[in-house]
């Protein structure tokens, strides 16, 4: 059994590494009959690790959840420490969902923010302010009730001033469409003057916020009365899905025939094109100018007009023409095999129809992983009690012979107490400023948070793999039955599913550490990058540049050979390292083989995709543009294009999940093929394996053979 970190051979089979570059080819195994059946478990190590770290994951999940409340996040909190749409015995908050700030000049400016609590009276109230009022203080008058409204104000009793506003997210936003009033005066304490252009600058997010939620109500609709005609056109999008598949075993090679000789064929007119009118401007004056001559320019056409323009066009076209021409007739075998392979994908597809439905699985897994990830960070978020500091304006305002108070921690409860010597002050105040804790727990939140993310990345990433090294077991299981479909085990599909969980989850966690590891670099590598978007320091961000791509093509990389590893795993049954060594160790025994299926498959993948993509974006438009009218009738909608939208990219994500099981299948195939052609020699005591139309595109026979059904 292999070990986490070990990478050594320990399966009994001489190491021949030092003999090639990339060791020798398989010798035949008169027991080999495809996915070794006894076999022990892999990585043990990397499985108790997997299994600890999500136990970890279990308890921060389980903390979070006793500790936070999300409610936190989705309704405002006032000064009071009291959450807006809560019942608090004496005071019952659940009609009031909006938050009203006293005076929103306060939240405009950094200086007087403490951890993003503005420093004026916030209220939970029913509804916003839908009109204006203000008072103007006159110093100069004795009416007792002016002064008896302005000891109000001025104690923070009472709000200053209200506009209309528009409540945005539970908070009360001065509202855009008030177009009449042109200028609200009035005085705080400081004697500052407010003017309602003050109050809306920088709410145009807040006009584009509103603005979206009314395209957002209208598209809801929409969906509404079209979801079933959706879920109808995405069934019929995994029908035309499989039917693609099925047929590759007969379109595959024209398909890709067709593609490489419109190429030339495109090339071969752009060659001619470009001879035909550099030829031309021979007789036009002043045609034979230099490029350099003419110098930089946006006008394209003073280029074409230029001799030495085509005649470049002409050379380019004409070396990528002839690599093009030099490529299909050096490496025909080897797009024939490749064509060859992809069709008996398809037929293995098709006599394991329950290979194409597996891709479910996987994504219901993923979902579960990412909802507890996406739950367990908004508890997190909202874990802690709420925090309470001292607001002392004595400070803010600068005045003499006073010992600031101003971001101390207080006890609300004692504040509110008329015993307290600063009950009736109304330049000193307790007020709510966030939510957290003292223990382990809170004061590491953001560290905890970065684990979850983690977890998130490695149970998401062992997920995928599990389905690759089922998805690989089956098909090899495929592959290495004599007689097909007669031969191929019974469920190949479950028992491989039960391999790889019973025996190889440690090895599954361990490829799938090494990814996790890569994309949470990368992910911390984009937040760096995000702080240095306002940076001056230009060699850091050529650096922080350079890492990240350097990184993606890791993470590619790797992507690349543990799918490949995870073949050999479900074939062979031993541990991540040998596995990944064996299987780059064939490929590059194989390189250009390898390279040619690869862009082979990539092509037929992607027409693939966009075949089926477009068609139903085009079937979704002509059905609720109601170009189908005689025959069905489409629902009437605020939004036709939206569902077009939503059919097209579903339809995508559809497709993809169908195909890629097809590119898992196309891989599984063609290292079997290699292994085959290694293993085997035709004789009969050695006999090949691959389909009679692979070794006659080969020019190999099984020399006296029993006979088999070659399907």
């Amino acid at each position: 059994m292999g070990h986490c970190c070990s990478c050594s051979n320990n399966d009994g089979e001489t190491d021949t590494s030092d003999d090639k570059p990339y060791g020798k080819e398989k010798t035949f195994d008169p027991s080999f009959k495809g996915p070794i059946k006894k076999r022990g478990c892999t990585d043990i190590l990397c499985c108790l690790l997997f299994f600890v770290f999500i136990l970890g994951y279990i308890v921060i999940g389980l903390f979070a959840w006793l500790n936070g409340d999300p409610v936190i996040l989705l309704h405002p909190t006032d000064n009071q420490g009291r959450i807006c749409g809560l019942n608090y015995g004496d005071l019952d908050l659940r009609n009031k969902n909006n938050l009203f700030y006293f005076d929103l000049t306060r939240c405009a400016s950094a200086a007087t923010l403490i951890n993003l609590q503005c420093q004026t009276t916030q209220i939970c109230v029913s509804t916003c302010p839908n009109t204006s009022w203000t008072y103007f203080p006159d110093h100069t008058s004795h009416d007792c009730d002016f002064q008896d409204i302005q000891t109000i104000i001025l104690s923070g009793k009472c709000a200053p001033y209200y506009l209309p506003y528009a409540p945005v997210v539970g908070r009360c936003i001065p509202a855009i469409a008030v177009d009449s009033l042109n200028l609200i005066s009035s005085a705080d304490a400081s004697n500052t003057t407010i003017t309602y252009q003050s109050l809306l600058d920088g709410t145009a997010p807040v006009k584009l916020y509103l603005e979206a939620r009314a395209i957002a109500e209208n598209i809801f609709a929409d969906l509404t009365v079209s979801w079933y005609w959706l879920l109808g056109m995405l069934a019929i999008t995994a029908v035309v899905a499989f039917l693609w598949i099925v047929i590759m075993r007969w379109v595959a090679g024209i398909m890709v025939w067709v593609t490489l000789l419109g190429i030339i064929g495109v090339l071969s007119f752009g060659v001619w094109y470009c001879y035909d009118e550099w030829n031309r401007l021979k007789t036009v004056a002043g045609s034979n100018t230099t490029i350099i001559a003419v110098g930089f320019t946006t006008n394209l056409s003073t280029y074409l007009a230029l001799q030495d323009t085509w005649l470049a066009f002409l050379i380019i076209l004409a070396i990528v023409d002839a690599i093009m021409i030099l490529l299909v007739i050096f490496l025909r075998k080897r797009i024939q095999i490749a064509i060859k392979v992809i069709e008996q994908s398809s037929k293995a597809i098709g006599w394991m129809i329950s290979t194409l439905f597996y891709p479910l699985v996987t994504f219901l897994l993923v979902l579960i992983a990412v909802s507890f990830w996406a739950a367990t960070a908004l508890f997190l978020a909202s874990t802690g009690s709420p925090i309470y500091q001292v607001i002392d304006s004595r400070n803010l305002t600068s005045l003499p012979n006073t010992t600031s108070l101003h971001g101390q921690t207080c006890d609300i409860n004692l504040w509110s107490n008329s015993t307290h010597q600063y009950y009736l002050n109304d330049d000193v105040s307790c007020v709510f400023v966030k939510y957290g804790g003292t223990s382990i727990f809170h004061n590491n939140v953001i560290w905890l948070q970065v684990v979850a993310v983690f977890g998130m990345l490695w149970i998401v990433n062992w997920i995928l793999a599990l389905g690759q090294c089922t998805l690989a077991g089956a098909f090899a299981s495929y592959y290495w039955a004599w007689k097909k479909p007669q031969d191929i085990p019974l469920l190949p599909l479950y028992s491989s599913f039960g391999r790889s969980l019973r025996y190889h989850t440690g090895s599954l966690a361990f490829g799938s550490l090494i990814i996790a590891i890569v994309q949470i670099i990368r992910l911390m590598l984009e937040y760096a990058d995000n702080k240095l978007k306002t940076a001056e320091n230009k060699v850091a961000k050529f650096i922080l540049k350079c890492m990240k791509c350097c990184f993606w093509c890791l993470e590619k990389f790797l992507k690349f050979l543990n799918r490949n590893a995870y073949i050999m795993i479900a074939v062979y049954g031993k541990h991540f390292c040998w596995s990944a060594k064996e299987a780059f160790k064939l490929l590059m025994r194989n390189i250009i083989r390898a390279a040619v299926i690869d862009k082979v498959t990539d092509f037929i993948l992607f027409v693939g995709k966009l075949i089926v993509t477009v068609g139903m974006g085009a079937l979704a438009w002509a059905f609720f543009t109601n170009k189908f009218v005689s025959l069905l009738q489409a629902p009437t909608l605020n939004y036709y294009w939206m569902p077009i939208i939503i059919v097209s990219v579903a339809a995508y994500f559809v497709a993809a999940g169908f195909f890629n099981t097809f590119g898992m299948a196309v891989d599984t195939i063609f290292l079997c093929f290699l292994e085959d052609l290694e293993r085997n020699d035709g004789s009969e005591e050695k006999p090949y394996y691959m389909s009679k139309s692979l070794r006659d595109v080969l020019g190999k026979k099984n020399k006296k053979a029993k006979k088999r059904k070659d399907e």
